[in-house]
């Protein structure tokens, strides 16, 4: 072998470990997959916007629970207002007004539990309520504007929430003890006519009857619905409800058409303390709105209201 070759060869050694030596470090510095797979990741946590700047809705402020005050009127001057009460703590109140709920005059209910009030004309009306260590239900009717009232009779033909009772029961003109809602509470239940009536439940279904409260049909779903009321315009019902809304701080007013509802009003006003105690009456010459111890009254259209007391 020549001194030619000899260098040759040595050239190629050298740079076979010069090779050698730079895959040595390539791999010194490569990472190892499973040591790396087995590091878990340390979450970076991010601030959520809607958790930096929360916001409190008026159906946070108000509980969707059973109508404990509630308001009838006749007209756009005569109402009555109650307080349920119970048959085991009584409580029940009544007071009733003549000049559009300016002033309103204190009656005694013949009963400790109403499910119903309801003036008819200027010096008539009836509740359907119970008294007694048994809790009977009963009609007491009144011709003098509930300062004095005969009875009880038995309830023939009338719709009424079940005073003092199962929450999730009604009376209707076919049936004592009808469930609207199933299991679930009834919140409000409006009349539209001896055969139909509608009921708002707590999970915010509308749900109707046309045949005196045999069978109930869904109607639509409403959140934040907290009352209801009706009125019989030329043969079709038309439906309102008065419900707790974030567009709205204070009570909404909405037309319930098909299965949906839409804005009618905003009555703004504090719902701190109002649980059970808001209430619609709708007649023809307009609504009445009742928050707590405050009165509202509309036109006819129920678009503007205006508080009288």
């Amino acid at each position: 072998m020549s001194d030619r070759s000899v260098g040759r060869l040595a050239l190629v050694g050298l740079l076979a470990l010069v090779v050698v030596d730079l895959l040595l470090v390539v791999l010194a510095f490569r990472p190892d997959h499973a040591g790396a797979s087995a590091e878990p990741q340390t979450p970076v946590s991010t601030p959520s916007t809607a958790a930096a700047t929360p916001t409190t809705s008026p159906a946070t402020v108000v509980g969707v629970t059973p109508v404990r005050q509630v308001i009838a009127a006749v007209d756009d001057r005569r109402a009555w207002r109650g307080t349920l009460g119970t048959c085991r703590d009584g409580g029940a109140t009544l007071s009733v007004t003549t000049d559009g709920g300016r002033t309103w005059t204190t009656r005694t209910p013949p009963v400790q539990a109403m499910g119903r009030v309801q003036p008819v004309d200027a010096d008539r009306g009836f509740v359907i309520g119970a008294k007694g260590a048994g809790c009977a239900v009963g009609e007491y009717a009144t011709d003098d504007d509930a300062a004095s009232w005969s009875g009880p009779r038995d309830v023939e033909g009338g719709w009424s929430r079940r005073p003092g009772g199962d929450p999730t029961r009604v009376i209707t003109p076919t049936r004592p003890d009808a469930r609207p809602c199933g299991p679930t509470t009834v919140v409000d239940l409006a009349r539209v006519s001896a055969t139909r009536a509608v009921v708002v439940c707590a999970d915010g279904r509308l749900v109707r009857s046309t045949d005196g409260g045999g069978k109930w049909t869904a109607l639509a779903t409403v959140k934040g619905a907290l009352a209801v009321g009706a009125r019989d315009g030329a043969g079709a019902a038309q439906i309102y409800v008065a419900r707790a809304t974030d567009d709205c701080a204070g009570v909404e007013v909405a037309k319930v058409s098909g299965s949906a509802a839409s804005k009618v009003a905003c009555v703004k006003t504090s719902l701190d303390g109002a649980d059970g105690k808001v209430s619609i009456s709708v007649v023809d010459q307009g609504g009445w709105l009742a928050v707590a111890d405050a009165t509202w009254r509309s036109d006819t259209n129920l678009e503007t209201w205006r508080a009288v007391a």
